[in-house]
């Protein structure tokens, strides 16, 4: 049995957790009830808080003010994406590396705020040699040139990430395809290799959201609606909370077994900011065993 006493930071999930849409990154989407109440109790009891989600299309910025324009107080600063954390992660592991970004702004704005100039795909191919380090963000399109290059690259040895490798995005609306993971599945598929993963649920992101929370492991709480944050929670060490708001039915959670199945379950974040109040005893009633 698993308490939410301890907690002291979170992790929350954007799609099917805090707002209902079918677009990733809550874009054109709606407040789930009781959100807006859960974070301003959270923030309020002077817990950290990031908001993190697996959309790499846009930059943080742009998804943070979306959230603010529905009723979410959430900082820029405090809005994490799969883009964003693997351009951190590129720019602690590869310093002085030249990264061809796949991708729109939601990758080659995070690499430019961190100092790295992504190449482009004539630099790399016609110009001066190669790029060391290949990033597939998401993006309404994408150009043959680019793709080429980037194939090339990673089958010349360069590094190898994506955003996402999930297949689905679900925003509690119906899903989507994470079409990054298509283009980095393409890009398998001609070289043979397979990227890093910067996003949920990867070891690469758990790394960065818990040097930003400043916290012990056991003192975070990962919140979402898919097998995704519960993956994410293991690599943290962090309490793994689902909500039964997107992507995950009942039916499916009773098929959950072992290490995927998560700690705590809540019908939404509405459900969790009820028992987040009660006493110890009370708390236990949305503990999963």
């Amino acid at each position: 049995m698993t308490s939410l006493e301890s907690i002291r930071g979170w992790v929350l999930d954007v799609d099917g957790c805090l707002v209902r849409t079918s677009r990733a990154g809550g874009r054109g989407g709606t407040a789930i009830p009781g959100a807006a109440e859960f974070l301003t109790a959270i923030k309020a009891a002077g817990h950290r808080v990031i908001v993190c989600t697996n959309a790499s299309e846009k930059a943080p910025g742009v998804y943070a003010d979306h959230l603010r324009d529905i009723g979410l107080a959430v900082e820029d600063e405090a809005f994490v994406t799969a883009g964003s954390a693997t351009a951190e992660h590129i720019h602690a592991h590869h310093p002085g590396a030249r990264v061809l970004a796949v991708g729109d702004e939601g990758i080659t704005v995070p690499l430019r705020d961190l100092g790295v100039t992504p190449a482009s795909a004539a630099d790399t191919v016609l110009a001066d040699g190669l790029a060391d380090v290949v990033a597939v963000g998401a993006a309404p399109s994408y150009a043959a040139a680019d793709l080429s290059a980037a194939a090339l690259a990673v089958d010349a040895g360069a590094a190898f990430y994506t955003t996402v490798e999930t297949p689905w995005f679900h925003g509690g609306l119906g899903r989507s395809l994470a079409v990054s993971g298509a283009i980095a599945a393409s890009i398998t598929w001609a070289t043979g290799r397979s990227p890093m993963v910067g996003g949920k649920p990867s070891a690469v992101l758990a790394e960065s959201l818990l040097r930003q929370l400043g916290l012990p492991p056991e003192q975070v709480a990962v919140v979402g609606d898919s097998p995704a944050e519960v993956g994410l929670a293991r690599h943290m060490g962090a309490l793994s909370v689902m909500v039964l708001s997107g992507a995950v039915t009942p039916t499916a959670l009773a098929d959950m077994t072992g290490g995927e199945r998560p700690d705590v379950v809540f019908d939404d974040v509405a459900d969790l900011h009820r028992h987040l109040g009660l006493s110890h005893h009370e708390s236990q009633q949305g503990v999963v065993s």
